[in-house]
């Protein structure tokens, strides 16, 4: 009993003196508080490296069944198709090794993945100063290019004159071509993804030049390459400050007192938010492939975007690098990337099919980062909580009301899109109280709108005249 009462006490005293011990450990020297702190961020370090290992060997765990899923349902539909014509079949397998791959990287599990490990980048680029380092850099290579900006925009682009704006943004005003013959002159409000040349790609495959070809005044946003000091604007910025810029410039200049807009992905958020909130300015309406409703939709890239947490991404980099969105891009189906060029060059091509085929490869990897604040309200507000469609979407202090879109309204959508799926883009047709709304949905994917032969034989004159009659 003695024994025990003396082990308890001197069990007390050396619990006590360690307890001394470390408080006193408080009160060392500065270097011993630095070594503190050195050791607690590697240990920090060391961990979130661990935890993005294994969480990158999950991804890769899941992804190789994906392709493993996919090829073993295309091998089946090739035996199943074992006499049929050699061109029937290999399309038949691809748009079953497509479905298949899509069916499963769309799964809610799969998407999780993806969260997770872009948590743990995200956490690491924070702790090792990666993220702020890469910010540098990348101000640094975004000066440089801007040096090539004018080659780029001005190499087989429709003449256009600079108007440079109150803000961090341009106003391009295209030549006309021809003798104007409508009076309300077209604002197409661009996108924060990718570069806005698309749809001026080439003279043969330009929206723009067929707007001008038919008598229409053009107008365009230019927002520029963001460096990281573009961070901090806002959805209210771009969506109501910067639009409305242009849509008072383009009233001074043209005399008129209303303006027909036209909103290209993103920049349809955009143009719609714009004329829900001054709708005496707009004459027309135009939405061109953008997402407004999200809960019933569920592809690829649009359901990654929903469980990736956009405040955890923006706080580390500020702006998200567009490599993000190439590499998920990527990922929707890396065979079919793989197998696009031997494909393509597969049977004889023309200098101009050649020439348009790699401007189109050169505009999908020329990206941009998107603005931080702007990104994170967007998929917050539209992809996570749906609140566009609701009319429920706040921007700056004021609520987007779609029941105040009552001018003229034309929505295009590309039936096979699979980054703005059609169903996202539809449901508005029944929100909107507008007495004049048409929906054009044409056979093409999301960049055919804009690039493919036949939208441009079709889809596009349609449109010009659309817009002419309401002019």
């Amino acid at each position: 009993m003695v024994i025990g009462q003396r082990w308890q006490s001197d069990m007390s005293n050396q619990n006590q003196s360690d307890m001394i011990q470390e408080e006193t450990s408080f009160y060392q020297p500065l270097s011993n508080i630095e070594e503190y702190v050195t050791r607690k961020r590697v240990d920090e370090i060391s961990k979130g490296f661990f935890d993005f290992w294994y969480k990158w060997h999950d991804f890769v765990q899941q992804y190789n069944i994906a392709l493993f899923d996919a090829t073993s349902k295309s091998l089946e539909s090739f035996l199943n198709l074992a006499d049929t014509p050699y061109q029937k079949m290999q399309n038949s397998i691809r748009s079953t090794f497509d479905s298949a791959l899509r069916g499963y990287l769309k799964k809610e599990s799969f998407a999780s993945t993806v969260a997770n490990v872009m948590d743990a980048s995200v956490r690491i680029a924070d702790l090792t100063g990666y993220a702020k380092i890469r910010n540098r850099l990348n101000d640094f290579f975004l000066s440089a290019s801007r040096l090539l900006e004018p080659v780029r925009d001005g190499m087989n682009r429709t003449p256009s004159e600079v108007i440079i704006m109150k803000g961090r943004f341009s106003l391009l005003h295209y030549k006309c071509p021809v003798q104007r013959k409508h009076a309300t002159p077209v604002l197409v409000v661009y996108s924060l993804i990718n570069r806005h040349y698309i749809l001026d790609l080439m003279p043969k495959f330009s929206i723009i030049q067929s707007l001008l070809r038919q008598g229409l005044d053009v107008y365009a946003t230019d927002w520029g390459t963001p460096d990281s000091s573009y961070k901090d604007l806002t959805l209210d910025d771009y969506a109501h400050e910067y639009v409305e810029n242009a849509v008072e410039k383009i009233k001074e200049i043209s005399g008129n007192d209303k303006v027909s807009l036209f909103g290209y992905c993103w920049g349809g958020i955009f143009a719609l938010i714009y004329s829900a909130l001054h709708p005496q300015n707009v004459k027309n309406l135009v939405l061109h492939a953008t997402p407004i409703d999200l809960e019933q939709t569920n592809e690829v890239v649009e359901n990654w975007t929903k469980h990736i947490d956009a405040d955890k991404l923006v706080k580390a980099y500020g702006n998200v690098p567009g490599g993000f969105l190439n590499l998920a891009f990527v990922l929707r189906n890396p065979i079919d990337i793989i197998l696009k060029y031997p494909r393509y060059f597969s049977e004889p091509r023309s200098i101009d099919e050649i020439i348009q085929f790699f401007s189109i490869e050169t505009w999908l990897y020329d990206s941009v980062p998107i603005i931080g604040d702007v990104y994170k309200e967007i998929v917050d507000q539209v992809y996570k909580q749906n609140l566009l469609i609701k009319s429920k979407m706040k921007v700056g202090s004021d609520i987007v009301d779609l029941q105040k879109i009552i001018m003229p309204f034309l929505n295009i959508i590309g039936s096979n899109d699979d980054l703005v799926p059609p169903e996202s883009s539809k449901t508005i047709m029944d929100v909107i109280p507008s007495s004049d709304k048409k929906l054009i949905e044409f056979p093409t994917g999301h960049v055919g709108l804009c690039v493919s032969p036949k939208a441009h034989n079709q889809l596009w004159p349609e449109v010009g005249k659309w817009l002419a009659q309401r002019s």
